[in-house]
C-alpha cells in the first residue's frame, strides 16, 4: 500500500471471511428469519419502486417511519449504512486531536473511527471481570481529567452484555455536559433489554445510535439510525454522504419499524434461549458473564474453542487484559443445544 497516507500506516484493510455452513453464533445477528409478514409486505412494495431513479437523499421516508416510532420529528432522525457510517460521522464531524472517553472491553470499531480523526482514546475499566458493571465515578472522573470532545457508552456492552443503569447514565450526560462534551449512547442491542432514547428530549448532548441488524433480524439491509437534538443531527449530516441510502433497504426498514409489534414474540424467545443457554454454560462449570442482549461473554481455552471450529461452530474470540475471551451469540434451540454438546465434549 505505497500510496497510503502517513496517518494510516500500519492499518490493515478490513477482512471478515464469509462463513455459509455450520452453526455461526459469532456476529450477534438474529437467531429467527425476518417474519414472514414482513417480507410479503416488502414483496407487495417492489412493484412500486423505479431503481433508475437516486433515492431521496434525505432518507424521508424511513425518516418519518422512525420519528413515528418513537414520538419524534423527523429532524431528530439520520441514517446511515449500517451505525458504521454513522459511527464514521460522528468522529469526522467532532474529532480533532482531542480525547474520546469509553469503556473497556467495549465494540472494537470505536477506537479504529478514533485513529482516523488522531482521537486519543481513554479506556475506563468496568467495576470487575465477573459481572463488568459500568464505573460510572471513574468514567466521571475521566471526564473531569481529560476534558473529552465524546463519551461512548454502549447499553448493552457489546462484548460483555452489561448494562448501565438509566440513573447513572444521567450523572454521565450531565457531567459531560458541564465541559460541553457530548455523550454517544449506542443501543445497538436495547431491545433485548430496555431504551433511554427519550432523554434526548431532556439533554441536547446526547446521541442515541440505533440498528435493524440484530433484533430486527435486517442486517443485510445496512441501516443504522441515530436520534438527537436537531443540532447534533445537522452536525452530523454535515458529512453524511448523499444518496447513502438504497431505495430498496429504506422501504424494507420503514415497513419493519411499522410493524415492530411482529418481533415481540421473537425477541421474547432469544431472551428465554439466552436464560437457558447462560444456565447451561454454568452447569458445565464455566462462568458466563450476565447478559441484557443476545450473546454471552466468557472465557473459554484454546482447546475448547478450536474444538468448535472443528466442528463447524463458530463464535467470537477477542483479546481482553492479555486474554482471550469469548462472545458466544444466542442461537435457536437447537443451535443452543448443540453448542452445549461439543463443549461438554470438549471439556470431557
Amino acid at each position: 500500500m505505497k500510496y497510503l497516507k502517513k496517518s494510516l500506516i500500519g492499518k490493515e484493510p478490513y477482512y471478515s471471511k464469509e462463513i455459509s455452513s455450520g452453526i455461526i453464533l459469532n456476529a450477534n445477528e438474529s437467531a429467527f428469519e425476518t417474519p414472514k409478514e414482513i417480507i410479503e409486505l416488502v414483496k407487495k412494495e417492489l412493484d412500486k419502486v423505479d431503481l433508475r431513479r437516486y433515492p431521496d437523499t434525505d432518507n424521508t421516508l424511513i425518516r418519518e417511519s422512525i420519528a413515528n416510532a418513537y414520538g419524534l420529528d423527523i429532524t431528530n432522525v439520520t441514517i446511515g449504512v449500517g451505525s458504521d457510517q454513522l459511527l464514521d460521522c460522528i468522529f469526522k464531524s467532532l474529532i480533532d486531536d482531542e480525547h474520546i472517553v469509553s469503556c473497556n472491553p467495549t465494540f472494537s470499531m470505536y477506537k479504529e473511527y478514533a485513529s482516523f480523526t488522531n482521537g486519543k482514546f481513554i479506556d475506563i475499566d468496568f467495576k470487575d471481570d465477573i459481572n463488568f458493571e459500568f464505573d460510572t465515578e471513574k468514567i466521571i472522573e475521566a471526564i473531569k481529567k481529560y476534558n473529552p470532545k465524546l463519551v461512548i457508552i454502549c447499553s448493552p456492552n457489546n462484548p460483555t452484555g452489561s448494562a448501565i443503569e438509566r440513573s447513572n447514565l444521567e450523572k454521565i450526560i450531565i457531567a459531560a455536559n458541564e465541559i460541553n462534551s457530548v455523550v454517544l449512547l449506542d443501543e445497538a442491542y436495547s431491545e433485548f433489554h430496555e431504551t433511554n432514547y427519550d432523554l434526548i428530549k431532556k439533554y441536547d448532548n446526547l446521541f442515541v445510535l440505533k440498528t435493524f441488524s440484530k433484533a430486527y433480524a435486517l442486517a443485510g439491509i445496512r441501516l443504522g439510525y441515530m436520534i438527537a437534538c436537531k443540532d447534533l443531527i445537522d452536525t452530523i449530516n454535515v458529512v453524511k454522504p448523499p444518496y447513502n441510502m438504497s431505495r430498496l433497504s429504506s422501504i424494507i426498514a420503514s415497513i419493519a419499524i411499522k410493524n415492530k409489534n411482529l418481533y415481540d414474540e421473537n425477541i421474547k424467545k432469544i431472551i428465554n434461549l439466552k436464560n437457558e443457554l447462560f444456565d447451561d454454560l454454568q452447569k458445565l462449570g464455566l462462568k458466563p458473564v450476565k447478559s441484557y442482549s443476545n450473546f454471552i461473554f466468557l472465557k473459554l481455552n484454546d482447546k475448547i474453542f478450536d474444538y468448535l471450529i472443528e466442528n463447524k461452530i463458530y463464535i467470537r474470540r477477542l483479546k481482553y487484559k492479555n486474554e482471550f475471551w469469548h462472545r458466544i451469540t444466542v442461537g435457536t434451540k437447537e443451535e443452543n443445544d448443540i453448542l452445549i454438546a461439543k463443549l461438554k465434549d470438549s471439556i470431557m
